[in-house]
């Protein structure tokens, strides 16, 4: 088994200690942390609408999540559900081909058209000022 696999399924998956996830491994504290990959926590970034994570063990039990692409960082409310049940997956690599919500998508959109309009109007109304100023 690869030493990262085996270095997550050990820190996610078990009631060890990081110390002992080391020694059994026989590795140093630094490099295990190296090793550890962040879990998907089944919640949409709001800001950005890229997948938020538990970046540790200590993070997930507090229900701390963080957004790796903008740096957004939430707490799941009392009663909110991660993605169902309480069980960790682990990182199985590169989830890119997954899409955000609809809503993320349409919100940034929607935000995106909205200035792009306000800015179209600015420019209409300097430029209607100016042609009313030449004559």
């Amino acid at each position: 088994m690869n030493a990262i696999v085996q270095a997550n399924e050990l820190y996610w998956s078990s009631e060890l200690s990081v110390n002992q996830i080391a020694e059994k491994l026989d590795l140093s504290k630094g490099t295990l942390y190296g090793m550890i990959e962040p879990v998907p926590a089944g919640i949409w970034c709001p800001d950005c609408g890229t997948k938020g994570v538990f970046p540790n063990r200590t993070a997930k039990e507090r229900g701390h999540i963080t957004c790796p692409e903008c740096g957004w960082e939430g707490v799941l409310d009392d009663g909110e559900s991660p993605g169902g049940d309480t069980s960790v997956t682990l990182p199985a690599g590169d989830d890119t081909d997954v899409e955000p919500p609809p809503a993320a998508v349409s919100d940034r959109g929607r935000s995106r058209v909205l200035m792009g309009g306000a800015l179209v109007g600015a420019a209409a109304g300097l430029a209607l000022v100016f042609w009313a100023r030449r004559r």
